[in-house]
């Protein structure tokens, strides 16, 4: 296998370069030399005489010491996140020995035992069997210290010898439990510690279990005083005892995993980002599976390198990009076969042979990745097939809170970015700008830049060319301002660009002479040489505003200006600001066109892809003014910011349903959808207005959608979330309007009682032929699909978008290729001519 070479992250320790002391075994060490030297400062106080001859106590010695090892083949072990606690019979010798050997004796027998079993029958070396040893020599000499203060000279086999004998083993195993978790922490574990403080010692197995070797020790020491022969019931009740406490711990284990579990996928609910959702997985995965190691290794399918992210020791974490390999053990899984190589077999980057597991993981469409662990905690003997079918199930979990984390991030990136471009939209230049101001010099200058005569350009060449165009000027724009600022494009031929520490109106006025040459520069699009001139508006934080909206709506008077006087470049000046004399005058206007229900309602019909029935309308609001028709996005924030949007949405509210009973009274069982303001959830009284309208058209509560935006809903998700379960109760359709855009995640949506999510146009557009459009809408409906939600689609304009959403399992669909919105009238002939 090659070299793939892997790079700390910034603040991660690496165990290499330091002294061998600092490493993890180097620290297990010095532990274990500090035990020694305690143990052996506890062994002087019985050593002040010397050391007693083993004459008389050579055969109980022998036979403590056979006892000692052979206890370590009847082991229970309990995990213990990344160690374990090993359960064994030892307390009947140790009991035993208190009673028949001096302290010296007992110390002996437990460590020369100890290093046979643990070198004969469980094969260890290294810092564990010294650190084992260690703890050996250390119990041994506190339980005969215990036991010394407790039961006195005299009476071993009376009741102050019983009661020495379980403080000693009590006191012996607590230290066991302490001292075994130090070495945990301080090998690759910090976390021991925790476990260990939320742990009930009083419900711990092994000092259960130390209460019942230590009276078997105790009865069979008194039985055995008045016949040696029933030490051969000893044996049998000690096996019986072991046997009684392996199935517990069989029990518990699976018990332990089973919860294990449940907090893994717990843990991955919600909102989390990639780096933190990855080392939730990496963690997880080693724990459950007991593994040294994780990793994670990913590649995108365009793309010939992995990205290798693997957690090791501490739960450290390192990260790093190589080539993919031609050659590996764990190649197969990803190919979507999963992989167990037995102990020894599986060659790591460094060139060492561990066992290991490799299975493949689902990363949305257009990403291949492998889940692998390497290197079996000491506890179990290698993985096996079982550890293999967790793997797979902890990848499978994975895998979901990957694609989840990457559609959102993608969702996210989309709903701020331009389509066309790539560029921030306005939400997110806005979000730029109010970083910008809040730097401790708050000074910085917008300028809107305005293409002339692009219509031009879409008219003769068509709108492929033109976007072309404005893809090629947006990379001029983002290539001059880089390092420096911030670009945008606002919609149509607008593009904004912020740079921060300008203050002064003639450094604004060269960098927008510049910015001017950049884009009238000839511009290669579809073999022709294009040529654009352009008008810039600037305006300065903080002479003319202190926050986003008022530098943007400023540079674009001052835009309009520029080109209403073909001046190229123009600083704001008050007197060019007559739009807020008009929008005053269109707020009045807007005020008296809702208290005179003069907005009018259009209807666009909602079909069903893959039978072409209409299910349904969606409601949405047309402002006839006498000089002209204005658009929603232009008087639906006007009514927001002047408080007409409550009486604005009951007026459509009304007419929707209205139009619905007269739909249904013509033999048309359509449901109707209206969307709801972010202001409405503040209107205590919004469920008792709906639940009054339906009473009054008599139209079915499942007839009415409302459809609510992402971005409403988490503004105030408590008022939001109780608001729509009211709504939900009276047994309204909640929809998600222009799903994708907002700031929400898929774990909170999944919390709210809403029936539907609406992908937004931007991902609809163009759909067929960009991939990174389909991937994120087919995502978006298999994720729907699962929640048991409805999917709309908006936007739909030609039949590749219709056919490609059918196809791909989408509900229903709506736009300019099924219908225009259409008066209700209209919309009743229309109906019959599709039947």
């Amino acid at each position: 296998m090659e070299s793939i070479p892997v790079h700390p992250l910034p603040g991660d320790a690496h165990p290499t370069g330091h002294g061998w002391w600092r490493r993890p075994d180097g620290r297990v060490i010095v532990l274990s030399a500090v035990l020694a030297l305690a143990a052996v400062g506890v062994q002087c106080i019985w050593l002040r005489d010397g050391f007693p001859a083993l004459t008389r106590d050579g055969l109980a010695v022998g036979l403590l010491t056979a006892a000692f090892a052979l206890c370590e083949r009847f082991l229970v072990v309990f995990p213990v996140r990344r160690g374990s606690h090993s359960i064994s019979l030892s307390e009947i010798p140790l009991v035993l020995g208190l009673i028949a050997v001096p302290p010296e004796h007992l110390a002996l027998a437990r460590v020369l035992g100890g290093a046979l079993g643990l070198v004969l029958l469980r094969r260890q070396s290294g810092s564990k069997l010294g650190f084992n040893l260690s703890l050996y020599a250390v119990e041994a000499s506190v339980a005969s210290l215990a036991f010394a203060v407790v039961a006195g000279p005299a009476g071993q086999l009376g009741p102050r010898g019983w009661l020495g004998a379980f403080i000693a083993t009590l006191l012996a195993n607590v230290l066991s439990i302490v001292l075994v978790t130090a070495a945990i922490a301080l090998h690759d574990d910090a976390g021991a510690w925790r476990a260990l403080l939320r742990s009930d010692l009083r419900r711990d197995p092994q000092l259960l279990m130390v209460a019942v070797t230590t009276s078997l020790a105790l009865v069979t020491g008194l039985v055995v005083h008045a016949d040696t022969r029933a030490g051969v019931l000893l044996g049998v009740l000690a096996l019986a005892a072991y046997a009684a406490f392996r199935r517990y711990a069989q029990q518990t284990q699976g018990h332990a995993q089973v919860e294990a579990l449940y907090h893994f996928t717990k843990a991955l609910d919600g909102f989390l980002d990639q780096a933190e959702v990855t080392r939730i997985v990496l963690a997880g995965v080693r724990d459950l599976v007991r593994a040294e190691s994780a990793e994670l290794i990913v590649c995108v399918r365009e793309d010939a390198s992995v990205l290798r992210v693997q957690m090791y020791g501490q739960d450290q974490v390192r990260t790093g990009h190589a080539p993919l390999p031609r050659v590996g053990w764990w190649l197969p899984a990803q190919a979507g076969t999963p992989v167990l190589r037995p102990a020894g077999t599986a060659q790591l980057p460094d060139g060492s042979f561990v066992d290991g597991m490799a299975v493949p993981l689902a990363i949305g469409h257009a990403t291949w990745a492998v889940l692998l662990v390497s290197g079996s905690l000491p506890d179990i003997p290698t993985f096996d097939g079982q550890h293999l079918r967790l793997l797979q199930a902890l990848a499978n979990h994975a895998g979901v809170a990957l694609t989840n984390v990457h559609l959102v991030d993608r969702l996210r990136h989309i709903g701020l970015h331009d389509p066309v471009t790539d560029l921030p939209n306005r939400r997110q230049f806005q979000l730029d700008i109010e970083a910008a101001l809040a730097e401790p010099a708050g000074t910085a200058a917008v300028f809107l830049l305005d293409l002339d005569r692009f219509q031009e350009v879409n008219d003769a060449l068509g709108h492929d060319t033109g976007d072309g165009l404005l893809g090629e000027i947006g990379d001029r724009v983002r290539a001059h301002v880089a390092g420096r600022g911030s670009v945008a494009r606002l919609g149509g031929d607008e593009f904004a660009v912020l740079l921060p520490g300008i203050s002064l109106r003639e450094a604004a006025v060269d960098a927008a002479d510049l910015l001017r040459q950049v884009v009238e520069q000839p511009v290669p699009v579809s073999g022709l040489a294009l040529t654009t001139q352009a008008s810039v508006g600037v305006a300065l934080a903080p002479a003319h505003g202190k926050d986003a909206n008022r530098l943007l709506q400023r540079a674009d008077v001052a835009m309009y200006a520029a080109k209403r006087d073909r001046s190229g470049v123009r600083v704001y000046r008050p007197e060019d600001d007559q739009n807020s004399h008009r929008r005053l005058a269109l707020i009045a206007d807007l005020r008296d066109a809702v208290h005179r229900g003069a907005l009018r309602v259009a209807y666009q019909p909602q079909v069903d892809p893959g039978t072409g029935r209409v299910l349904g309308a969606e409601a949405l609001s047309r402002w006839p003014h006498p000089s002209g028709p204005v658009p929603p996005d232009r008087f639906i924030p006007l009514a927001e910011r002047c408080g007409l949007i409550r009486a604005l949405t009951l007026n459509v509210l009304e007419s929707a349903l209205l139009a619905c009973q007269g739909w249904r009274a013509s033999g048309y069982e359509l449901a109707v959808a209206v969307n709801l303001s972010p202001h409405s959830f503040d209107d205590a009284a919004l469920t008792d207005q709906v639940a009054t309208l339906l009473a009054k058209t008599g139209v079915p509560a499942g007839a009415l959608t409302l459809e609510i935006t992402e971005n409403g809903v988490m503004d105030n998700p408590a008022q939001s979330a109780a608001t729509l379960h009211a709504l939900r109760a009276l047994g309204v359709t909640l929809s998600i309007d222009d799903f994708g855009t907002g700031h929400s995640s898929l774990g909170r949506l999944a919390d709210l009682p809403i029936q539907e999510i609406k992908i937004d146009k931007s991902f609809v557009r163009g759909l067929t032929h960009d991939r990174g459009r389909r991937a994120v809408t087919g995502t978006a409906i298999q994720l729907a699909h699962t929640l048991d939600l409805t999917v709309v689609a908006e936007g739909v304009e030609d039949i590749s978008e219709y056919e490609y959403l059918r196809d791909h399992g989408c509900d229903r669909v709506q736009g300019y290729y099924t219908c225009r919105p259409l008066p209700p009238e209209q919309l009743i002939i229309w109906l019959r001519n599709m039947s």
